[in-house]
């Protein structure tokens, strides 16, 4: 019987970048399901999921030497990652599915589960249309021109508050 030491995900990134093919496995085993959600919540589709997940560990196994701790934490690298993967997927398929009213309705009053309380807790202290404009265009995997249409707001008024929005999450999480 094999005792597999259990290493941090920052630990795991370095020994990756170093070659270390048994990183790369642990990483998959600790973060494969919440990449596959973070993939699955974007493309809509399981079989493109998987996929999204299995291009997301090939980019952090090519890439792991670029990440750096002093920037963020290992767990937001790898969902950046991920959902890159998971919007690149989705554009190499088929047009974006419009939201239909439903769902944005429920954009407004869902009530959404951020990976980090941190995070959740910043986004609590932004005023709500920008907190909305954030988690929608990350959630759905959304551009900027997608969502100004799918809130039927003016291109400007979306990007200034993603931009204004992911200033004040950048500055609550770093204090």
């Amino acid at each position: 019987m094999m005792i597999t030491k259990l290493r941090s995900s920052e630990t795991l990134l370095r020994d990756m970048a170093e070659g270390d093919e048994r990183a790369l496995r642990q990483l998959y085993e600790a973060h494969a399901d919440w990449v596959y959600a973070i993939a699955l919540r974007i493309l809509r589709d399981t079989q493109a999921a998987e996929d999204a997940v299995q291009e997301a560990f090939v980019k952090l196994w090519r890439t792991a030497g670029r990440f750096d701790a002093a920037l963020g934490s290992a767990k937001t690298w790898i969902g950046i990652i991920a959902r890159n993967a998971a919007l690149d997927m989705g554009r190499r398929r088929q047009p974006t599915e419009e939201l239909d009213e439903g769902t944005m309705a429920s954009l407004a009053t869902d009530v959404v589960e951020p990976p980090d309380p941190k995070l959740g807790k910043c986004l609590d202290l932004l005023p709500r249309d920008q907190a909305r404009a954030i988690v929608t265009m990350y959630n759905y995997g959304l551009s900027h021109s997608e969502l100004s249409q799918q809130l039927d707001l003016p291109l400007g008024t979306v990007k200034s508050w993603i931009r204004r929005g992911t200033q004040s999450l950048k500055h609550c999480m770093e204090s």
